[in-house]
């Protein structure tokens, strides 16, 4: 069974009522964040993943308030770039593991901590995904040199 905006507003309902920095979204406000969700996430989270990211969104106690709540609870449930949720990667590798076991299961900061964690590799962060935007990034350094025309690009800061 996927999710339904019933389902999804119902949860925001009550962690507004649970936690004290979140706000009851309005009607317009929770058809505007359904809307605004791949489709792909309806399509892929049951009640269950929903009620899992719940959990651990109220038993974390390093949960980031400077993220909007309904993208706060998507980093339980998906691969993340950057500490954000990339839907595109699809949900966590370890996921069915961390379901299956009762209680708060801090995510993990690097691939190193994904491994102790649960022996699994490849999946949690930019630096470890070949397609994600801190690979892209890495090759900047090596345009701050001079090109063929003689004129030299910066990064800005007067480096070269």
């Amino acid at each position: 069974m996927t999710i339904t905006p019933i389902h999804y507003g119902e949860l925001l309902d009550a962690l507004a009522e649970l936690v004290p920095f979140v706000r009851r979204p309005s009607a317009n406000a929770m058809a505007l964040l359904w809307s605004t969700i791949p489709q792909q996430v309806g399509d892929e989270l049951t009640p269950q993943h929903l009620a899992y990211a719940a959990e651990q969104f109220v038993q974390d106690p390093g949960r980031p308030t400077d993220l909007p709540t309904h993208l706060a609870l998507f980093r339980y449930l998906y691969r993340l770039e950057n500490g954000l949720p990339n839907f595109r990667w699809g949900l966590r590798q370890d996921l069915a593991i961390r379901m299956a076991v009762e209680g708060f299961h801090p995510l993990p900061a690097s691939e190193a901590d994904l491994i102790a964690q649960h022996g699994l590799a490849n999946g949690d962060g930019a630096r470890q995904e070949p397609s994600g935007v801190l690979d892209h990034l890495s090759v900047l350094p090596s345009m701050a040199t001079e090109q063929p025309n003689g004129n030299s690009i910066s990064n800005g800061n007067g480096v070269q």
